[in-house]
This record gives C-alpha cells, structure tokens and sequence, in this order.
C-alpha cells in the first residue's frame, strides 16, 4: 500500500500522463494519456473521500472526549453531593461508588527504627 507517498505518485501519474499525450500513436489502447487521467481522477476523489472521513472522525472524536469528561464530572459532583447529604460513612455514598469512611484502609503506623 503506498498510503505515504500519494502526492509523489500523483505528481508521478501526471508527467506519465504528459509523455502519454506527447507519444501519442503507436502505443496500444489499453496504454493512453485518457487512461492515466481517468486513475489520477479516481485517485484524487478517493483521498478527497479519506480526507473528509479522517476530518469528520477526528471531529467525533473530540466529540466522544468532550462527553467521556462530561459523564466523568457529573460522577464526581453526584458522589460529592450524596457524600455531603448522607455523610461518607452512609450506603448510599457506596451505592454511587465511593468508599465508605469505615471501609477504608488505616494507615499502618510507622516503626522508630533506633538502635
């Protein structure tokens, strides 16, 4: 696949063409200056096509994100309200998804290490 060098083949294409048209007779007809326009035509629509796809993609996308980050702070500001309603130790802040405050892991208290 020569996704990467599209222009260079473009530009490659239309100097074929140019030589095409230039030789002219004694060239079979499958070989012609029309045929090499026709698959630079066909080319050219087909990155313009791509082009809009990745361009509508990258839009969704960013789309897509806007929401993810959307949907992520209302999660945080719904647990910080039923935190504030019902306390951090309630069933209903665990029913939202945060841990209650009995739940929770205590730190392990340091050693003095003196010798």
């Amino acid at each position: 696949m020569l996704t990467n060098s599209i222009p260079k083949l473009l530009q490659e294409a239309r100097e074929v063409e140019q030589a095409l048209a230039a030789i002219g007779a004694g060239l079979p007809p499958e070989i012609s200056a029309a045929g090499m326009e026709a698959r630079i035509v066909e080319l050219e629509t087909a990155v313009s096509e791509l082009d809009t796809l990745n361009a509508n993609r990258k839009r969704l996308v960013n789309i897509k994100g806007e929401k993810a980050e959307a949907a992520s702070d209302y999660i945080v500001q719904a647990r910080a309200v039923v935190k504030g309603i019902f306390g951090a130790d309630s069933s209903e802040y665990e029913m939202v998804g945060g841990t209650r405050a009995s739940e929770r892991s205590r730190p392990k208290a340091k050693e003095n290490g003196t010798a």
